[in-house]
């Protein structure tokens, strides 16, 4: 007895002495999302991107949805939104099969589904209005939307910019000053591109709709639908700013004794490069800063970089904008936008400053805020995925082919909705077939 007394004791001895091994816990999803933000996936960036939906608690009611059909539901395409990371497409220069047999294959894959599904379906579906349209001005919104939100997003943003100008200009710095403009103007467009970038994009400028349908395939049948919205909206905007400053206006410009198109108040609504800076040095300002616009929008929509977390996106822009502005604005009044020069000059015409506002410093309103700005904008654009960039959406990663390819087909459907040059429309055709085959 007492040697198996001494034998228990010895085996509690040893079990306290050398502890009993244990199986390792097993790793849950969420330990391993916390184990890549403590640093075990070996991913070095300091700006991790965790996007969450900030809605996603709210409440809902149960007949919500009954009346409220669109709610909640997913997006028929992408959207080139800058409040969020830009979308992924397929285009036809980064198909590696775009032949046509794989073409044949696309179009039997976007048939209509089988009839006796669709039936059954039919059958299934709750007796409820499934269009989200319940009266007239529905109808027409679903089909405007895009250029609607365009149009308001550039009406707020300006408003805020221009009214914040001239209150600067017309006060004599009293009742602002520069770097409060230049505040006003970035923080303008960050409201605007909150208020609307969820469903149109929020571009609120020519120059990036035109960088996002070269270099992220934003459809080139919208772009003219988005510029000319951006421009009524310019031109709407000018309007309320001139109307809520014009006692101020003429208040200024009898104090000075001038017509209301040479006081200060010009300098406010209009953009035009000072009269000592040259013109190419007035070019180039406003090309630089048109290119980090553009390029920095790319990159804060590039998903794989290092994108800010999410509603972010606006927030960073506005930012941007200001700082722009107050960097490079003295040169010639710090514009980076087509459309934010075009709408107030206009005004300023129909206000009967005169038609020279359109001929002063040779046009400057062509080959500065159109020209300059475009092609700054597309070289930026241009710099970012050259440099970065590694998505097939953009040429700059097509094959070589199939950007020669892309190039051509575009030049085909030109040459046919202009119908021009009808024989070298179709050895056009022929060097696409060619392509093909190789």
């Amino acid at each position: 007895m007492a040697s198996l007394n001494d034998a228990d004791q010895d085996g509690e001895v040893k079990d306290a002495v050398e502890p009993q091994e244990q199986e390792p816990p097993e790793c849950t999803q969420e330990d391993a999302s916390k184990n890549e933000g403590l640093g075990n996936n070996p991913n070095f960036s300091l700006a991790a991107h965790e996007a969450g939906n900030p809605n996603s608690n709210a409440y809902i009611s149960s007949d919500y949805l009954r009346y409220n059909p669109q709610y909640g539901k997913e997006q028929d395409g992408p959207t080139w939104s800058l409040v969020q990371p830009l979308p992924h497409i397929v285009r036809p220069g980064m198909r590696h099969g775009a032949l046509p047999e794989d073409r044949k294959e696309d179009r039997q894959a976007g048939q209509d589904p089988d009839p006796a599904a669709a039936e059954k379906q039919k059958e299934q579906a709750p007796d409820q209005p499934n269009d989200g349209i319940f009266n007239t001005w529905s109808r027409v919104r679903r089909y405007l939307r895009e250029p609607m939100a365009e149009w308001l997003g550039t009406t707020v943003a300006m408003t805020i910019g221009l009214s914040a100008t001239l209150s600067n200009f017309t006060s004599s710095g009293q009742a602002g000053s520069y770097p409060a403009q230049c505040v006003a103007w970035g923080f303008g467009f960050m409201v605007a591109i909150y208020s609307t970038g969820g469903v149109s994009g929020g571009h609120l400028n020519p120059a990036v709709s035109i960088a996002l349908s070269v270099f992220r395939g934003f459809p080139a049948r919208q772009t003219p639908k988005y510029i000319l919205a951006q421009l009524l909206g310019a031109i709407t905007a000018g309007g309320i700013a001139y109307a809520i400053y014009h006692d101020a206006i003429l208040e200024v410009a009898a104090a000075e004794k001038v017509p209301q198109s040479q006081s200060v108040a010009a300098q406010a609504l209009i953009t035009a490069p000072k009269p000592f800076v040259h013109l190419a040095t007035a070019f180039f300002t406003e090309f630089v800063g048109s290119a980090i616009l553009v390029g920095a929008i790319m990159a804060l929509g590039d998903d794989g970089n290092a994108p800010p977390g999410a509603g972010m996106n606006a927030f960073i822009i506005g930012i941007l904008i200001s700082v722009l502005i107050l960097a490079l604005g003295y040169n010639t009044g710090g514009c980076f936008n087509c459309a934010r020069d075009f709408g107030p000059r206009l005004v300023a015409v129909m206000a009967g400053w005169g038609g020279h506002l359109f001929r002063e410093t040779h046009a400057w309103w062509i080959w500065g805020p159109w020209c300059a700005d475009i092609t700054g904008g597309l070289v930026g654009a241009l710099l970012y995925d050259m440099a970065i960039f590694t998505g097939g959406e953009s040429p700059v990663n097509y094959p070589k082919r199939r950007r020669k390819r892309a190039l051509r087909v575009k030049t085909v459907h030109f040459r046919k909705k202009l119908g021009i040059g009808r024989k070298k429309t179709r050895d056009l055709e022929r060097s696409i077939e060619d392509l093909e085959e190789q």
